[in-house]
């Protein structure tokens, strides 16, 4: 006989599955049961049956098309695009297998079932440390093709299509890691190309690829190219990367992808070279280092897009904030956006699970370089050093313990809130302090130190300027919820700007010509940087005239943010959407139980709908310009209701607390 604890009968919060040995023996059990239910109750079923077309929370602009000038092909533009990341599926993922296995079935091994353990469902499981059934995937991406596909212009995907290396009894191989990628990737292609085309490189809505810090073998660690992954790589998304790049691909794993021609572009950044987990990353500063010969390539495509008025998404796996890169990669990283946010319209990221947003200071940014350098200068060897003065908004991250990659804990949460409360602490309320001085978080006036001299209310606008926004996304693994979400910008003026049709620069030489020019300028810096360590000098401001890794201050004074406004591509809102795995579970169980066919249950009760939008509480915003992210969080930093709202979408609605890590 069966057994069933009592907090399985209900079908509720938690499952316990039949073992798979048993599954024919009992499934005629609720298929008769369920029959009866139904001639009993027919409104059992209905209920549970999509009644419509969801609702997608977007606003509609007016569809502009534009022509492509390199192709001549006509496209019509909605003003809308996906971000996806962390998809993380898992092929061993088996409905009814352990929670505690991370959902894999080890009976294959000669294991049994603990008694009472919880099961794992066919849709996944949300906090449960368990990666994304394939299903999950599959109904995800059928879902965006249903209901997104023909109202987006392009997809921004930032990687991490394996799962987690967290079951030592099935480590993960490297012709797993390739096979699955490259199976993600078919699965992308299919759904967003134009499949009526013979051009494979011919697509409806653009796709721009990120490598994720699980996409390689082993995990983190990543080497300069070519190499066999490298090339691997380009074997698996050569139909996203444009021709013209294959050889800076193949040496970097990065790629430019003009997304609106001539208009608006996706910088596609291999992010492991910045990583600090990867174990061939030491810092940004030596030219044999892959993070210094990123960020040279970045300058020179940055500087190409500025000449050219095309406006940069800048997309990547591992957000850019101190916690995740090495300092002088962060520095150097954060400069690049600062110096350039004349043309770059924000950075999307992945790889925390936790959908939230964090300024970084361009100004903080170039202090901290100067302080490095002159402690180069004067011999220091703690480069870590720093004084009371020189303490950034963001040095807590480096000693953060949340969100941490750790092989073994996978896609389970661990100690998010404490992560979360800590970037309330040290990023948001002293981002806060310079604009209200003299008040707490709570609307208090500060506790009087030492006197201070009274101070101007605080320009927000002017402020804003020294910041940038990284935007890191929750995931479609359950870590929480499975969620991704839809950015709207603004296409207005497009169909009436005619200054592409003369006719583009040629892509094919401006490449060709930056191979030979990379080239130069790395041969250039190791022989500076073998003269500097033979003769031992420190030469004043010496290292910045002749690093190329770090950008020339702009001179323009202009305010940003209105630059952007006045600009097509400008942000408009979001949209985030989630799949609430307690309930699509319960759904689909209980039409299980009601007889219905289980792929029939399965398409009735998948769905994903709105969380939020960029209008709600917590952001409650009608634009989204630097100055407008600065506005939100003085808010939920001063409200304890938005601040606990601004929680309940970072953990995508799950109601998780740092007690579920027990």
């Amino acid at each position: 006989m069966i057994r069933l604890s009592d907090r399985d009968t209900s079908l509720g919060t938690n499952y316990k599955f039949i073992m798979r040995r048993w599954k024919l023996m009992v499934l005629p059990v609720f298929m008769a049961l369920g029959l009866i239910l139904v001639l009993q109750h027919p409104s059992t079923v209905s209920e549970f049956v999509s009644t419509g077309a969801p609702d997608l929370g977007l606003v509609d602009q007016k569809p502009v098309v534009v022509r492509d000038p390199y192709t001549g092909r006509e496209k019509t533009l909605h003003g809308r695009f996906l971000h996806i990341t962390d998809i993380h599926p898992d092929s061993l993922y088996e409905e009814g297998a352990p929670v505690g296995a991370v959902c894999h079935n080890r009976s294959r091994e000669g294991d049994g079932y603990a008694e009472g353990e919880d099961g794992a469902p066919r849709f996944g499981l949300a906090m449960s440390g368990c990666d994304s059934p394939m299903e999950l995937m599959e109904f995800t991406l059928e879902w965006i093709g249903k209901n997104l596909r023909d109202k987006i212009d392009f997809v921004i995907w930032t990687g991490d299509n394996v799962r987690h290396d967290n079951d030592r009894q099935f480590p993960r191989t490297e012709f797993e890691i390739i096979d699955m990628n490259s199976l993600v990737s078919g699965k992308f292609h299919k759904l967003f190309a134009n499949n009526e085309s013979g051009n494979p490189r011919d697509f409806d809505v653009d796709v721009v690829p990120s490598l994720g810090n699980n996409d390689v073998f082993p995990h983190n660690l990543f080497a300069l190219g070519p190499t066999l992954q490298t090339r691997e790589l380009y074997k698996i998304w050569n139909n996203y990367v444009p021709e013209e790049q294959q050889r800076t691909f193949d040496r970097g794993v990065c790629f430019v992808k003009e997304v609106i021609p001539g208009k608006l572009a996706v910088i596609s950044i291999n992010t492991l070279y910045l990583f600090k987990a990867n174990p061939l990353v030491d810092n940004c500063n030596s030219p044999k280092q892959p993070g210094y010969r990123l960020l040279l390539w970045l300058g020179y495509v940055l500087e190409e897009m500025r000449q050219r008025n095309i406006k940069v998404w800048f997309s990547g796996h591992v957000p850019p904030i101190p916690k995740n890169f090495d300092d002088s990669c962060f520095n150097k990283f954060t400069l690049w956006t600062h110096e350039y946010r004349d043309i770059i319209v924000g950075g999307l990221y992945g790889h925390m699970n936790v959908d939230h947003f964090i300024p970084v200071d361009g100004k903080r940014a170039w202090q901290d370089l100067e302080e490095e350098e002159e402690r180069a200068q004067l011999g220091a060897q703690n480069l870590d050093f720093a004084n009371d003065n020189s303490q950034d908004d963001e040095s807590y991250l480096v000693h953060a313990d949340a969100a941490r990659d750790a092989r073994l804990m996978g896609a389970k949460p661990q100690n998010k809130v404490s992560y979360m409360e800590t970037v309330k602490d040290n990023i948001y309320e002293k981002i806060d302090k310079k604009i209200h001085p003299g008040e707490k978080s709570n609307g208090r006036k500060r506790r009087k130190g030492k006197k201070r001299r009274k101070q101007d209310p605080v320009d927000i606008e002017k402020l804003s300027e020294r910041y940038s926004i990284v935007n890191i996304a929750g995931s479609v693994i359950p870590t929480f919820n499975p969620s991704f979400r839809v950015w709207e910008y603004n296409i207005s003026g497009l169909e009436q700007d005619t200054s592409t049709l003369e006719g583009p620069k040629n892509w094919d030489s401006f490449f060709k010509s930056l191979e030979e020019t990379l080239e130069n300028d790395i041969e250039e810096a190791q022989l500076l940087s073998e003269v500097n360590t033979q003769k031992k000098k420190k030469k004043k401001n010496g290292k910045r005239k002749n690093d190329k890794t770090v950008p020339e201050k702009n001179q323009r004074t202009s305010h940003w943010d209105q630059l952007i406004l006045h600009n097509c591509s400008h942000l408009l809102r979001f949209v985030e959407y989630y799949a609430d795995l307690k309930s699509i579970n319960k759904e689909y169980y209980e039409l299980l139980c009601s007889g219905v066919d289980a792929e029939e249950a399965a398409s009735n009760v998948f769905r994903y709908q709105v969380e939020y939008t960029s209008e709600d509480e917590p952001f409650n915003t009608k634009s989204l310009l630097v100055s407008d992210y600065l506005k939100v969080l003085t808010n939920i930093v001063h409200e304890n209701d938005k601040w606990d709202s601004y929680l309940s979408k970072a953990f995508v609605s799950t109601g998780y607390t740092d007690d579920e890590d027990d």
